[in-house]
């Protein structure tokens, strides 16, 4: 998964990408920093098959550096950049700032940020319904448009609940702010913790997952061995890292699970979408293995650990036989079949 972070000027926002990549910031029109995903399943099948390779789902976060004037939230440059991405990290500033001309107020930095989108999407939309208005061709998208522009005019972001796999799939190429997956990061200054009420209503209202970090002190954790980043966390009240609270948030709002294949020359995990079938899953590897499935071999990952082998599930009969139809859980261990 891609994720942009996007913030006001002075929000902290790129000492918030150095906190949670781990990587300093340089003079860089785009800064990206890939996390791996921690899986305890991963590290035990590591130790169980001792592969050459081992491979971790990935958070691919990007900051954007690209300048505007003071008072611009999202330039445009930034905002084309930020059109690829699959979700949205927003940013904002609850410390005083002496280079902000703005008090403390995070709900309206995160108003001011909900509104750029809604304003930037209302924008594409509306222009490409006049462009229709002119040529008459009626593509399939329009009366998708105009839900999703009854929604922008009333400064309300569109719910994705309210459209149709099929309708999401007409207005995926104009790659609309709305509808991508956000999270809100809450920047406190060191020693303050909490969501603000007015701020945490907005949130709960739009179904927006939020937390509030210090980005100043967590970017101090880089320079900590690993071993002891706990207790410096403890001594602050504080149990687990800002990019573990990331990585939580955006696999729960994408609806993220991992299936994983193991052997020798590989353990490894694989991001899907829940819902997703087995031949989907395929997909995932490579093109050529849901174009030749055939089925797949699969076994929950608590199963196999109670076994402890391949071996030993064998002889158990903890194997399944699925075919394209099966859907994925999270967990499941997976060899699939194919023929190309």
């Amino acid at each position: 998964m891609h994720a942009a972070l996007v913030g006001v000027p002075y929000s902290g926002k790129t000492t918030m990408f150095a906190a949670l990549s781990g990587i300093e910031p340089g003079a860089k029109e785009e800064l990206v920093g890939v996390i791996k995903v921690p899986d305890a399943r991963v590290d035990c099948l590591r130790s169980v098959f001792n592969p050459a390779r081992t491979k971790y789902a990935e958070f691919v976060l990007h900051d954007f550096g690209a300048g505007g004037g003071r008072n611009e939230t999202i330039p445009a440059r930034v905002k084309n950049l930020i059109e690829r991405m699959e979700m949205l990290v927003f940013v904002v500033r609850d410390f005083e700032s002496a280079f902000s001309g703005d008090p403390r107020d995070p709900a309206a930095e995160y108003a001011r940020l909900r509104e750029e989108i809604i304003l930037a999407d209302f924008m594409t939309v509306e222009k490409r319904l006049e462009r229709e208005a002119k040529e008459r061709r009626n593509p399939p998208e329009i009366p998708v448009l105009k839900k999703i522009r009854a929604r922008l005019e009333a400064n309300e972001i569109p719910a994705v609940e309210e459209l149709t796999g099929q309708e999401l799939g007409q207005v995926s190429s104009y790659n609309l702010l709305t509808l991508k997956k956000r999270v809100a990061i809450v920047n406190k200054p060191e020693g303050e913790t909490g969501i603000p009420p007015a701020l945490s209503e907005m949130l709960a209202r739009e179904k927006v997952p939020g937390f509030d970090v210090s980005g100043s002190l967590e970017r101090e954790l880089n320079d900590i061995a690993p071993a002891e980043r706990r207790a410096f966390l403890e001594s602050y009240g504080l149990r687990g890292t800002a990019r573990d609270r990331l990585l939580a948030a955006a696999y729960e709002t994408s609806g993220l699970i991992s299936f994983l294949t193991v052997g020798p020359d590989e353990v490894r995990a694989w991001p899907i979408r829940s819902g997703m079938t087995a031949v989907e899953a395929a997909g995932k590897i490579h093109k050529d293995i849901a174009r030749g499935f055939i089925r797949a071999e699969t076994v929950p990952f608590d199963v196999f650990k109670k076994h402890g082998s391949e071996e030993a599930c064998k002889e158990a009969n903890a194997y399944r036989l699925v075919g394209k139809d099966y859907v994925v859980r999270d967990g499941d261990i997976m060899e699939f079949r194919f023929n190309v």
